[in-house]
């Protein structure tokens, strides 16, 4: 029962990965390499820190969700705020609570820095916008000249979850010719990052499959409206469409609602982790029978 796994990228609605993930393990499944984008690599990062089902449960429940979104200063201001911050901030929330937060979570298994983790396990896909070109973490971040064991896992996270015009992006130096690198968003260069992951063994992936509730209408009337609607389209219009199936891939659908509405109670994120925990047992049981 020993895989590599996949978890695709999709906002808050990385609570469910964390379901359907807790219930590959009960179900017996044991993951060797995990790569992850975005919201996807934040439960990637948990598995290899070595949370268990019932931990995972816990602890990504447990997160304060709004509280994630730290406006950045003066994006309150009536009319203009949100497009000052989105000009001078390139968004409109500091990722910065992000990584505190992840921090904590992986702190408290003992892990702060890629050499804390066991082997070569954990993979978190970012998109490099300065040269336009998607990288794996913490492998290339050699390309700036950065030893990747001494990097914070937190950091790279927060980059590969910094979703564009909503959180601010994270710029690093290229110690190799000083020049400023700004990194954002996995899903940009891969949501379902598939082809990362090894072929030693087989592969399960973890993708989200939106349930609507209904028609939805996006008012484009602003820089900011604009942005939003972009940002959101990008995360749903791929589900609209029918998907490759990969080869060889065996694929758990985790079965999702919102998208950027970070506005979770503890509640709603138990409901979200549920369903998507439930979906995968249902699945698994049917696929070993």
């Amino acid at each position: 029962m020993k895989v590599n796994a996949v978890f695709e990228g999709g906002g808050v609605r990385g609570i469910a990965l964390a379901g359907a993930a807790a219930a590959a393990i009960d179900t017996g499944y044991e993951f060797s390499t995990v790569v992850g984008t975005s919201a996807g690599a934040l439960v990637a990062s948990l598995i290899v820190a070595g949370y268990s089902p019932d931990e995972l449960s816990s602890s990504v429940c447990a997160v304060d969700w709004p509280g994630l979104l730290d406006a950045v200063p003066g994006s309150k201001i009536p009319l203009v705020g949100r497009h000052i911050a989105l000009i001078t901030r390139r968004g409109l929330y500091r990722s910065s609570r992000l990584e505190h937060i992840w921090g904590e979570l992986l702190e408290a298994k003992g892990i702060r820095t890629f050499s804390d983790l066991p082997g070569d396990r954990l993979k978190i896909v970012a998109t490099d916008l300065s040269h336009s070109r998607g990288i794996v973490l913490p492998d290339d971040l050699r390309l700036y000249g950065i030893d990747p064991s001494t990097f914070p896992v937190a950091r790279a996270l927060r980059m590969s979850a910094a979703v564009p015009f909503i959180f601010t992006p994270v710029t690093i130096i290229d110690t190799r010719t000083g020049d400023r690198v700004v990194i954002a968003d996995g899903a940009m260069a891969a949501n379902y990052p598939i082809g990362v992951a090894p072929r030693d063994l087989p592969i399960v992936g973890f993708r989200l499959v939106r349930e609507h509730d209904g028609h939805e209408h996006q008012p484009i009337a602003g820089p900011f409206t604009l942005a939003r609607s972009t940002v959101v389209a990008g995360i749903r219009a791929r589900y609209s469409l029918p998907r490759p199936i990969e080869a060889g891939a065996q694929v758990i659908h985790v079965p999702v609602r919102a998208d950027l509405d970070f506005d979770l109670s503890n509640e709603a994120a138990r409901e979200a982790f549920d369903r998507g925990r439930r979906a995968a047992e249902i699945q698994l049981s049917a696929s070993a029978a």
